[in-house]
């Protein structure tokens, strides 16, 4: 469905049969048709009157930016579901990065962000990880100050993918409004991101 939308389609036949026979109760299937049909005419009828607001998307550019958006998300539940079953095949592995970081790692400031909703996180790992790295520092350099800090924002793993290019979001944010823009295109989260980057520079003098 989110995939027609974004093409400015109507969803075809055998998709609206699909969803249908997915979200009846099983108690239910017995008044469920076997196929829905939207008469041709009604069809071209409704994409006649959707035409001049699907044009205007697609001029502004907020349709590319949501097929882009629904080929991210699609890929989420699959790497989801590698990661559950094990799939380890980072390279260099894990542990080995664990080990160069917890005794290379010389960053003076490091900003940790993580969100809320996002299984894959390792935010606090990563946090412990740099205060161990500190700790040796500090050891050989007791006078190294050295700032840790650890944000968990409202999101996902795919939050920080999920903003779109500053023209399409200037230009959407005109036409429908700043708050509006963001709910509808999904980047009100994305854009707390930035705005909790640009707190930590400010911060930092950059």
């Amino acid at each position: 469905m989110a995939r027609a939308a974004t093409e400015g389609k109507l969803p075809s036949d055998e998709l609206l049969t699909e969803i249908s026979q997915r979200l009846t109760p099983k108690a239910l299937g017995a008044f469920v048709p076997d196929s829905i049909m939207i008469p041709f005419a009604l069809r071209q009828a409704l994409m006649t009157v959707i035409s001049p607001s699907t044009q205007a998307l697609a001029g502004a550019g907020v349709l590319p930016l949501m097929n882009d958006i629904v080929d991210t998300l699609d890929q989420i539940p699959l790497l989801i579901d590698e990661v559950a079953n094990g799939a380890r095949d980072f390279v260099p592995p894990p542990e080995s990065v664990r080990g160069a970081a917890r005794r290379n790692y010389r960053a003076r400031r490091t900003l940790i962000l993580g969100y809320d909703n996002d299984p894959l996180d390792e935010s606090e790992a990563i946090e412990e990880l740099l205060k161990e790295a500190e700790s040796v520092t500090r050891m050989k350099r007791p006078m190294i100050q050295i700032d840790v800090q650890r944000k968990t924002l409202e999101g996902n793993h795919a939050t920080p993918l999920l903003a779109p290019p500053l023209d399409i979001a200037l230009r959407a944010e005109d036409i429908l409004g700043v708050d509006a823009a963001k709910e509808r295109l999904l980047y009100a989260q994305a854009d707390a991101t930035v705005a909790e980057l640009v707190r930590w520079l400010e911060e930092g003098g950059v």
